[in-house]
């Protein structure tokens, strides 16, 4: 089996656009003030500013892994400063690879108000396509390992994608010879 992806991954745009921001903000004082140091200055905080913004405005939905026979390769989005770093470095990424064999048990997590997508353990789908990607519910499966950690795996942005959610569900559940539940949030 080749690899399926699921969730996003950040890319070289936000990284590319908050270097432009520094540079032009840097040239600009330049041209006005011939300062160079100040022009220095203002370019880096230029720069680190809009790498902010874009940590800060990046939504929930930013959670690639990808799952393959062997293993399931995780990027951990959720926390603040790892975003921030990875619009700055993009290419230096946390990889976390979980075996099959590691994984003590399996909840899909559906958020509050939200029904999971048809097929996917029993549950049924009504909110319309258009506006799902827009909510802010969580949707995910949720990992816990023999170790003690437990990784959530994004499914909020393929949340359509029944069929493949269900076929890796399964592949999960059979690899590591453990049941799934499902886990409606109150919060």
């Amino acid at each position: 089996m080749e690899s399926i992806g699921f969730g996003r991954k950040i890319n070289y745009v936000p990284m590319a656009i908050s270097l432009a921001v520094g540079i032009i903000v840097g040239l600009i004082t330049l041209i006005f003030t011939h300062a160079a140091l100040l022009a220095v200055i203002l370019g880096v905080t230029g720069l680190v500013v809009s790498a902010l913004l874009f940590a800060q405005s990046m939504s929930d939905f930013y959670g690639h892994w990808e799952i393959n026979d062997k293993e399931i390769k995780a990027r951990n989005y959720q926390n603040f400063a790892v975003r921030f770093q990875t619009v700055l470095i993009p290419f230096i990424e946390d990889e976390v690879k979980i075996k099959y064999s590691d994984i003590k048990a399996l909840t899909v997590v559906v958020g509050k108000n939200m029904n999971a997508p048809a097929n996917i353990l029993g549950g049924s789908f009504y909110a319309p396509k258009k506006i799902m990607f827009h909510l802010p519910t969580p949707y995910y499966l949720n990992l816990k390992l023999k170790d003690g950690r437990e990784v959530n795996l994004d499914l909020s942005v393929d949340w359509d994608d029944s069929e493949t959610i269900e076929y890796i569900i399964a592949l999960i559940c059979s690899e590591a010879e453990i049941g799934a539940e499902i886990v409606k949030q109150e919060n």
